[in-house]
């Protein structure tokens, strides 16, 4: 089921999440979407969700800044092809600038792209930004939710697509350089080949038949080996390296 097809969605037949009730608090969430049946979509989508909720809107770059400031959401869902008036391409240059700008304003603040923008060049300007999350539209609408909480857990999700995409440019931009630094085990490099197509740790651990805590510990040293602090660098730095 689509974003769109919520709309027709009883609140009993709603997409779930197990996840749901780990959630120590509701989390605030800001929309910002050029549409508004898609605004309206996400927001009737997490009323069904006791630990997230909307709690502002933005349809222009402008508004999305201002209600950033009055909800202080701790995270915001974007659609980077927002209305610019600025010819061809202007519209994903200002959703770009506009995640940019919510990072670097709101310290720990958590940016989920979801859009239907395929342009190769803006996928790999957005993530470069330092989203934490990149889907398409017409991702399951229980995906959304899933994605939602996994980015409030610290860790990243971005669709095999735009992985691909990023992989793809960042190994030409490197003029295909090759694995760099410390040697990874074989099960770190199936850890990270999972880390690069988004999945979370719960995940990995039923990929794998390993268990969760496990993962964390691959995690971390991947941490240590790639010389990063953040679970989201680990995939950036690996294929600037050539190791994905």
């Amino acid at each position: 089921m689509t974003v769109d097809a919520v709309l027709t969605r009883t609140a009993n037949g709603r997409d779930t999440d197990p996840a749901a009730g780990l959630a120590q608090r509701t989390a605030r969430i800001l929309v910002v979407d050029g549409e508004g049946i898609v605004r309206f979509g996400l927001r009737q989508l997490f009323a069904a969700e006791p630990d997230l909720a909307v709690v502002g809107e933005a349809a222009t770059a402008r508004d999305a800044l201002l209600i950033a400031d009055r909800c202080r959401p701790d995270l915001v869902i974007i659609d980077i092809e927002l209305g610019s008036g600025a010819g061809a391409g202007g519209a994903e240059r200002v959703g770009v600038e506009v995640a940019r700008t919510l990072l670097q304003r709101r310290r720990g603040v958590r940016v989920l792209v979801l859009t239907n923008c395929r342009d190769r060049d803006v996928m790999l300007r957005t993530v470069r930004s330092g989203v934490h999350g990149y889907l398409r539209k017409g991702v399951e609408t229980s995906e959304i939710v899933r994605s939602v909480r996994a980015l409030l857990r610290g860790e990243s999700v971005f669709d095999s697509r735009t992985t691909s995409v990023v992989v793809d440019v960042l190994r030409d931009d490197d003029g295909g350089a090759r694995p760099r630094g410390q040697m990874l085990t074989e099960r770190e490099n199936q850890v990270l080949k999972l880390l690069a197509v988004g999945m979370s740790n719960r995940e990995i651990a039923v990929r794998l038949l390993i268990s969760e805590a496990t993962v964390k510990f691959h995690v971390r040293n991947l941490r240590e080996k790639l010389d990063v602090r953040r679970r989201t660098e680990i995939v950036y730095t690996a294929t600037r390296q050539g190791m994905v």
